[in-house]
C-alpha cells in the first residue's frame, strides 16, 4: 500500500513542476512548510485570489483527472501484488485511495496558489481571473492541452520535412563554395 501511495505522489509532484517556475522556494521547501504556515496561507487574501484563479482556470479538475488516470495504474499494480481479491474489494480500495488523494489535492492546490501569488500581483491575478472567466478564456483553457499536443505533432512533422531541405541547401552551398575555390 505504501508503494501505491508513492506512485500517486510522483504525478502530483510532476504536476507541480509543469506550472510556472518559482525562484524563491524550491519544491522541497514548499513541501516542507509547517502546518502553521499552510494554515496562514489559507487566510492570506492574496493567496485566496490566486486560489480563485486556479478555480476559474479549472486547475483542480485537471489535477483530479490526472490523479484518476494514475489511480488506475496504482490499482492494477496492487492487484498484481495482491491477487485473489474480488472486484468489490478493489472497487472499495479504489474509492478509498481516490478519497485520500482528493484530500491531499486540497493541500496541493494551496501550494499551487502560493506559487501564483508569489509570481503575480493582485491586479494581474484579477486580469487572469477575468480572462479565464470569459467565454474565450474558458474555451482557450479547454482547448490548450489538445493544441499543445497538436503543436508538438506539427513541429515534429514539420522538422521531418524541413530537415532534409535545409541539409540539401547547405550541402549545395558548401559544394558551390568548394567549386569556386578550385
Amino acid at each position: 500500500m505504501l508503494r501505491a501511495a508513492r506512485l500517486l505522489i510522483v504525478p502530483l509532484v510532476l504536476l507541480a513542476a509543469t506550472g510556472p517556475s518559482f525562484a524563491q522556494m524550491s519544491t522541497e521547501q514548499l513541501l516542507a512548510q509547517s502546518p502553521e504556515k499552510l494554515a496562514a496561507l489559507k487566510t492570506d487574501p492574496h493567496v485566496a485570489k490566486a486560489m480563485k484563479f486556479l478555480e476559474v482556470s479549472d486547475s483542480r479538475a485537471d489535477v483530479l483527472k490526472k490523479a484518476d488516470s494514475v489511480l488506475d495504474i496504482v490499482v492494477m499494480s496492487e492487484q498484481r501484488e495482491h491477487p485473489g481479491q474480488n472486484a468489490l474489494f478493489w472497487n472499495a480500495f479504489r474509492d478509498r485511495v481516490r478519497g485520500q488523494v482528493q484530500e491531499e489535492i486540497n493541500e496541493f492546490m494551496l501550494l499551487s496558489a502560493q506559487l501564483y501569488a508569489t509570481r503575480f500581483t493582485d491586479a494581474e491575478l484579477d486580469q487572469l481571473i477575468s480572462f479565464y472567466s470569459s467565454g474565450i478564456g474558458a474555451k482557450y483553457f479547454k482547448e490548450r492541452a489538445a493544441l499543445d499536443r497538436q503543436e508538438i505533432d506539427l513541429a515534429s512533422a514539420w522538422s521531418d520535412q524541413v530537415a532534409p531541405k535545409v541539409l540539401e541547401k547547405v550541402r549545395a552551398n558548401m559544394n558551390a563554395g568548394k567549386a569556386r575555390q578550385r
